[in-house]
């Protein structure tokens, strides 16, 4: 958890263009022997903090629920990094479950997550998050999940799995196909509905 915060803080220095923010949760660790991180002592109150460095990421992608040609895009649900990401990237791919029209974005603007002007280029991707959760939408895939983490302990099985999963399939929708399709699909969308009303 402590390289996932400490980029999540490196993305929000980035995003609001500033040096670094300040941290105290990686001293002492690996984490912080192998980073870009300086300990400095606070000039408030004497207490050694962290000085995590702003990242700029050279391309990113974020995969949304709703997004029109121009890049407005809507998303549900909580927005964990995406918004800093998008503000820190030098170049931002937006992946889209549904390509909305724009008098839709302009019907009801404040559902805008991430604005046009932060946008390089859209894709209509659906089941783009697959084999991850897709909030409202579809929940992961488990068993696949499962499968990665135990095959990439065996090299040999890894190279397999590889070629199965990606370096044989065609695109993403080839890659959905191998693993159950439409019918795999539907049952991750009544999965994910399912706990979203019981929440």
């Amino acid at each position: 958890m402590d390289e996932l915060h400490s980029l999540t803080a490196r993305l929000k220095a980035a995003a609001m263009a500033v040096p670094f923010t300040v941290t105290r949760n990686v001293m002492g660790t690996d984490t912080f022997k192998k980073s870009a991180a300086k300990v400095v002592e606070c000039p408030y109150t004497g207490r050694k903090i962290v000085l995590m460095p702003a990242l700029y990421p050279d391309v990113s992608v974020i995969h949304v629920h709703e997004c029109d040609v121009y890049g407005n895009a809507r998303f549900k649900g909580i927005a964990v990094s995406d918004l800093d990401l998008a503000n820190a990237s030098k170049r931002l791919i937006i992946t889209t479950e549904k390509l909305i029209s724009h008098e839709d974005i302009t019907r009801d603007p404040s559902s805008t997550r991430i604005p046009y002007f932060l946008v390089d280029a859209v894709c209509e991707v659906p089941y783009g998050a697959y084999p991850g959760t897709m909030p409202y939408e579809y929940f992961s895939d488990e068993e696949h999940l499962k499968e990665w983490l135990t095959v990439e302990k065996d090299p040999d099985a890894f190279k397999k799995f590889l070629q199965k999963n990606i370096y044989g399939c065609e695109d993403h929708e080839d890659y959905i196909a191998v693993n159950g399709g439409s019918a795999k699909m539907r049952e991750l969308r009544a999965k994910e509905l399912l706990l979203a009303r019981e929440v």
